[in-house]
């Protein structure tokens, strides 16, 4: 029931998403302008952290610069990608939600983003120094992202504070440790059948091609589904009747 209200959501909401979706098109992009140490690979963006101390201040200060526009304009998509599934479900003013929202939630969402990125690699940096196996860096990788899965949710549809929300978002993952299984699963298969589809249509340009499906489609459709998931823990609200108005 979830999922099929994700994806009715989703293709009603449509053209909106496309437009708020452009911001995701240009955090994935930003960090590419940087150059090295950033690489494309299955439709994302990804930071060689072992290159960084290598490199000059000026880059050091040009691929901070980028990451921290990428970082904003995710935070502003997820700001008002979560405001369409708020106005879906408890029939809210969008236009007046985006006028009083929109610029705190971001910012709010873009500190945490920026906080959660200095800490995830201050200590890949001290695993990869101290040698440690590939699979405990994915594993703490996992530990820091995982608590603030609901954060953006927590945050635009119930307008919670930073602390609040991460509490909420971890209560939410315990009661409904499926629910994020599911998330997850469904954004597994949604890039690889994109990235096979991509490389067996386009296989000179399946990376980029890859990425703006990415950008469009895989992500909007997943925060969508991830803000369903949260708003589900109304019970007023599981039961919608099909066909009609929220």
């Amino acid at each position: 029931m979830v999922f099929e209200n994700a994806v009715s959501t989703f293709a009603k909401n449509i053209g909106i998403l496309l437009v708020f979706s452009i911001s995701f098109l240009l955090a994935l992009l930003m960090p590419l302008f940087a150059a090295t140490p950033t690489y494309n690979a299955i439709g994302a963006t990804f930071l060689r952290f072992l290159s960084i101390p290598e490199m000059s201040l000026m880059d050091v200060a040009v691929i901070a610069f980028a990451f921290l526009l990428s970082n904003y304009f995710v935070a502003f998509g997820v700001v008002a990608v979560n405001l369409i599934v708020k106005r879906e479900r408890v029939q809210v003013n969008l236009t007046q939600e985006i006028l009083q929202s929109i610029p705190r939630s971001t910012l709010v969402l873009f500190l945490i983003f920026v906080f959660l990125f200095i800490l995830n690699f201050a200590v890949q940096y001290v695993l990869a120094e101290l040698q440690a196996p590939y699979w405990l860096a994915g594993l703490v990788f996992l530990l820091i992202y995982l608590p603030t899965f609901y954060v953006g949710p927590a945050i635009v549809i119930d307008q919670m504070k930073p602390v609040h929300a991460v509490y909420a978002s971890v209560q939410h993952i315990r009661n409904c440790p499926d629910r994020v299984a599911k998330w997850v699963v469904a954004g597994l298969a949604m890039l690889i059948v994109a990235t096979a589809g991509t490389y067996l249509l386009l296989p000179a340009y399946f990376q980029w091609a890859t990425l703006i499906i990415n950008s469009f489609i895989i992500i909007p459709f997943l925060i969508v589904y991830q803000a369903h998931n949260y708003i589900e823990k109304y019970t007023i609200l599981k039961k919608p009747a099909r066909g009609r108005k929220r």
